[in-house]
């Protein structure tokens, strides 16, 4: 699909809309593996492509390097970055010491609604035929989980990390057989949300998302001994 060219309308937000929606269709693109770890973006290329200027294009990959999706080198362009095993244990270290931290103030403003909500997607979860349908909703379900903290800042961040996390995600779960093991781990910190055990609620989760960061980590290091 192309877009309209809005920067040359002169307006300062039709240019911010234009360089988001390249933002989010070309995350989407590596997200899906539609684009390839590695492989090389033109920015002439992608303007004509989306139908927008070449400075737009920059603007996305602006933000798409800082968010860790893609990677600018000196005289060789924007590639696709490729999350080495190294930068997986590091994510997944990230990861916990934050998803922690969100969770210890959420539990406390959790109600009766945000429970159902999360059992809702759980189920969900449990009955999806699609990987990226999991992917989705178990994303969902820790977004739920979070929500209650009212941490804008905090919560940005984990979005960020969970995303960059989220591009192998589902080639460890289709490798594997961890996704039954991550449901079952998920009620666990849903019960314990429940009965306000703060401390056992955030152990359960530091575990669950250590566990996963180890199988991405072991499956990122076969692939590169590969």
């Amino acid at each position: 699909m192309n877009y309209p060219d809005t920067t040359k309308q002169g307006n300062h937000s039709s240019s911010r809309s234009a360089a988001a929606v390249v933002i989010d269709e070309l995350r989407a693109a590596i997200l899906h593996n539609r684009i390839s770890g590695g492989e090389r973006l033109r920015q002439d290329a992608i303007a004509t492509q989306y139908g927008v200027s070449q400075m737009i294009v920059r603007e996305a990959f602006k933000q798409l390097t800082a968010e860790g999706f893609l990677k600018a080198e000196p005289r060789r362009g924007v590639s696709v970055a490729i999350l080495s095993a190294e930068e997986a244990w590091e994510v997944s270290q990230l990861r916990a010491l934050m998803e922690c931290q969100a969770l210890r103030w959420a539990i406390p403003n959790m109600l009766r609604g945000d429970f159902v909500q999360c059992e809702q997607v759980l189920d969900e979860l449990d009955a999806s035929g699609s990987v990226d349908g999991k992917i989705l909703l178990n994303a969902r379900f820790h977004a739920l989980l979070y929500a209650p903290a009212k941490r804008t800042r905090t919560l940005e961040i984990i979005d960020n990390l969970r995303m960059n996390f989220e591009r192998y995600l589902r080639f460890t779960w289709e490798e594997t057989h961890h996704l039954e093991q991550s449901q079952a781990e998920h009620r666990t910190i849903l019960e314990l949300c429940k009965m306000r055990d703060t401390e056992r609620a955030c152990d359960a989760l530091r575990k669950h998302i250590l566990a996963t960061g180890d199988l991405l980590v072991d499956s990122l290091n076969d692939s590169q001994r590969a």
